[in-house]
């Protein structure tokens, strides 16, 4: 078969990409061939295809004071007829047997769905948040969770200014919602593929096209993991704990650097980037907190090598976490985790067994199970194991293919 898959970006950028590349890979395996179609970046892995991808959107421009600047990306971010016309082009040169859709809101549009269903080509949607049903995608208003647009009631992104708390983007983000409403592209999807429990039944609250939504959980390549833990050394020379994640307050950074100033004697090491570093820096540096080590951004192999030499992984978001990589990755290298309880933390997180649940924002409570399991090297250990079996089994890709093959009979 000939699948095109469609994603914002085809370069690594994030969870979504994580999907998308180990699907491709899963696809090839399984003697498909994959067609992209993106936007162009620099950053783009080379493809014969990138000559239908649409020209680069810098969503960015929509902020507090450029309202002109703002309408100019409008065009593009809510119906693209580049998008549609570059597609078209591409059909008339491939034939195409399935679509596989993922991050496609703000850049390439909802627009392509039509374009595809029009040339009788079957479409899966991987949901990698929340759009559809929020105009913001994460529920997160100033911070803290917000499901007022529940209803279709798309305004109320606009009216808290929700979207980065600029009035023209959430106004922008609104609009696109009640546009893709009204045209309802969402009707040419096939089936919409929720990678959580939590996600399918968010969406079925809202109902969502609820006879379209089906619960998968994602499937992952362990090969670069498998290497990590046969390439390691066996003996730690330092003890230390970690967070892996974008540095920004959804994703709770904050929180754990909160809890650790009352651990002097535990290390945590942070992988990662994003606009809360400065802050969280000058943070830690008023506290004097010599126990933090801002790593920066980190190459995937280079993560693994520094989660597979933690004692376990930090996963503090929150938000309504859609799934989390680096859980799944951390509970592949056999680490126990300390999540958050909310979104779909809970689901691989099982508290007691394969990790510890704390409350979102809880810094007290949070360096308290911290310090516990910390001191507790056997329940390190056990719950280590515990993680790696549980993972493998909910996160499987045989099991991905297998849920896949029962909705499209001819993969």
């Amino acid at each position: 078969m000939n699948i095109l898959v469609a994603n914002w970006t085809w370069y690594p950028s994030g969870g979504d990409w994580t999907y998308v590349d180990n699907i491709t890979t899963l696809y090839r395996e399984k003697g498909h061939t994959v067609i992209p179609f993106s936007m162009k970046d620099d950053r783009n892995f080379p493809s014969p295809w990138s000559r239908f991808f649409i020209e680069n959107i810098d969503y960015k421009k929509i902020d507090k004071k450029s309202i002109s600047a703002g309408l100019q990306v409008v065009k593009k971010s809510i119906y693209s007829t580049e998008a549609k016309q570059n597609l078209e082009r591409l059909l008339d040169e491939i034939k195409i047997d399935l679509a596989h859709i993922n991050v496609i809101h703000h850049y390439i549009t909802p627009v392509i769905l039509k374009t595809l269903k029009d040339r009788g080509i079957p479409i899966l949607w991987t949901l990698h948040e929340y759009t559809p049903i929020c105009p913001e995608s994460t529920f997160i208003s100033h911070g803290k969770i917000c499901e007022k647009c529940f209803g279709g009631a798309f305004y109320h992104c606009a009216t808290n200014k929700c979207k980065k708390g600029s009035l023209p983007a959430s106004i922008v983000a609104a609009t696109e919602n009640y546009v893709h409403n009204f045209l309802n592209y969402y009707q040419y999807v096939d089936h919409y593929l929720c990678p959580s429990m939590f996600l399918y039944d968010k969406f079925r609250s809202f109902n969502f096209f609820p006879e379209k939504l089906v619960q998968l959980y994602h499937g992952y390549q362990y090969n670069e993991v498998e290497a990590v833990q046969m390439t390691s050394a066996e003996i730690k020379e330092e003890r230390y704990i970690v967070f892996v994640g974008r540095l920004e307050k959804i994703k709770g950074a904050h929180t754990v650097l909160k809890a650790l100033t009352d651990l002097p004697d535990i290390h945590l090491k942070v992988v990662g980037t994003g606009t809360q570093e400065k802050e969280l820096q000058d943070y830690a540096t008023t506290n004097q907190m010599t126990n933090v080590t801002f790593m920066g951004k980190q190459s995937k192999k280079q993560t693994l090598e520094i989660i597979n030499g933690a004692e376990f992984l930090i996963c503090p978001s929150e938000w309504y976490e859609v799934l989390g990589f680096t859980v799944v990755e951390a509970m592949a290298l056999g680490k126990p985790v300390i999540g958050s309880d909310i979104g779909a933390i809970p689901e691989m997180v099982i508290n007691g067994e394969t990790g510890i649940l704390f409350a979102p924002g809880n810094a007290p409570e949070l360096s308290e199970k911290i310090r516990a399991l910390f001191n507790d090297q056997e329940a390190i250990l056990s719950m280590g194991k515990k993680a790696k079996k549980h993972i493998h089994q909910i996160i499987n890709t045989e099991k991905h293919f297998s849920g896949l093959q029962k909705l499209i009979p001819s993969l």
